[in-house]
C-alpha cells in the first residue's frame, strides 16, 4: 500500500503507536499440559470416530488430545496447531 511506510523509522513509530504486541496464541506449556494419548488408548464402543477440526477418520495408533473442560479428543496436531494460531477459550466444542 503506498499510504503505508515501511521505513525503519516508519516501522519504529508504529511501534510507538500500537504499543506492546503480544501473541494471541495459546502459551506452549498450556498447550503441553493438556491430556494425550492414542485413539486406541481412549476410544470406547460409542466414541467418536473422526476428528472435529480436520473431519479425518481415526488411526488406532493417533495421537490424540483433549480439552480439559471439553469431552472431545481431537487429533493432537490439528489442535497444537490451532491453538498456536489463536487462543482458544476452553469451552466444549458441543457449546459451538
Amino acid at each position: 500500500d503506498e499510504l503505508f511506510d515501511s521505513s525503519y523509522e516508519g516501522l519504529l513509530s508504529l511501534g510507538e503507536t500500537l504499543g506492546e504486541v503480544r501473541s494471541r496464541a495459546t502459551p506452549s506449556d498450556v498447550i503441553a499440559s493438556l491430556p494425550t494419548g492414542t485413539y486406541q488408548a481412549w476410544a470406547k464402543e460409542d466414541s467418536e470416530t473422526r476428528c472435529p477440526i480436520c473431519l479425518d477418520d481415526y488411526g488406532r495408533d493417533d495421537p490424540v488430545t483433549k480439552l480439559v473442560e471439553c469431552t472431545h479428543w481431537l487429533h493432537k496436531a490439528c489442535l497444537e496447531v490451532y491453538l498456536v494460531s489463536f487462543v482458544f477459550f476452553f469451552r466444549s466444542l458441543t457449546s459451538y
